[in-house]
């Protein structure tokens, strides 16, 4: 009988060690997921949530995986780089050398929440050893439409960048930012603002654009959420194409969610450290990838 005992806690013990090395492997898989995979899961659940609430946790979630590859290794931030979904726009080379990554979360109301990250501190040869960050922090309570503020990393008024262009004032790099802002319902914006990081102070909206009216920090575009408009960086010509907005009809002037192309351009040209406003130019073949809305985490 006392044979037979010892036979049977053998048996289990043996059953127990094969549990243990079945298990231990998924369990390993499962801490070892890609944080690609991770993202692109939020993303994908991001569109398919029943709630606000929700999409708050998953909006959460995303800038915590994000910081966390942030602060990892340089293979793991290279591949957050090239997987990653949502809006990436990158300019300069070396030291110079800046990233954004960018994103939107759509609230049942059709407002909009963002997340951002401005990556930069790259070594001279581009690699990722000394890489610095500064998360952007969307604040609603700011107004996208003011042309006149700067702004800090912690009062952002958000959009998803799709386009980062570098010029110099002087020895300073200008980085300038092409973004689309969903608003809502019934207006969607495009949104240009100029950038300056210095001892590693991040400054967003800075006195670059020269106007007929005077100088301005941002200048933004308002239209129909129904329609498309562009923004777009033409590298051959040096200079930035928007559309020319206006009303369905003269008497709806000043209500946006009436606005809409007119297919005349305007232009902002690097000249002399500042973007010189210049209106009604000519454009030829024009190719406006850009009138497509980048990604939003509720049509996918």
């Amino acid at each position: 009988m006392q044979d037979r005992s010892i036979s049977m806690n053998l048996n289990l013990s043996g059953i127990l060690i094969v549990l243990l090395l079945i298990s231990a492997p998924f369990s390993s898989y499962l801490a070892q997921t890609p944080r690609s995979y991770q993202i692109a899961t939020i993303f994908g659940n991001l569109g398919k949530a029943s709630n606000d609430d929700e999409r708050f946790v998953l909006h959460n979630e995303l800038k915590a995986i994000v910081r966390e590859t942030l602060a990892d290794s340089s293979e793991s931030i290279s591949a957050l780089f090239a997987q990653w979904p949502a809006g990436i726009a990158t300019a300069g080379s070396g030291d110079e050398m800046v990233t954004v990554i960018s994103w939107n979360s759509e609230r049942q109301d059709r407002t909009q929440d963002y997340g951002a990250f401005v990556i930069y501190g790259f070594d001279k040869s581009g690699q990722f050893e000394n890489l610095k960050w500064a998360e952007l922090i969307h604040d609603r309570d700011e107004d996208p439409k003011d042309e006149s503020r700067s702004y800090r990393v912690d009062d952002w008024p958000g959009a998803i960048y799709y386009d980062l262009i570098l010029t110099h004032d002087g020895k300073t790099p200008v980085y300038t930012l092409l973004g689309w802002e969903g608003a809502d319902a019934q207006v969607t914006r495009k949104i240009m603002e100029t950038m300056v990081i210095s001892n590693d102070f991040v400054r967003i909206g800075v006195p670059y654009l020269n106007r007929p009216e005077g100088i301005r920090k941002r200048h933004v575009l308002e239209y129909s959420d129904a329609l498309q408009a562009t923004l777009r960086y033409e590298p051959d010509n040096n200079r930035i194409v928007l559309d020319r907005l206006a009303p369905s009809d003269p008497s709806l002037a000043g209500a946006t969610a009436f606005y809409g192309p007119t297919m005349a351009y305007d232009a902002y040209v690097w000249k002399g450290g500042k973007w010189e406003f210049s209106s009604n130019i000519t454009v030829r073949n024009s190719k406006d990838k850009e009138r497509n809305r980048p990604y939003n985490a509720t049509e996918n």
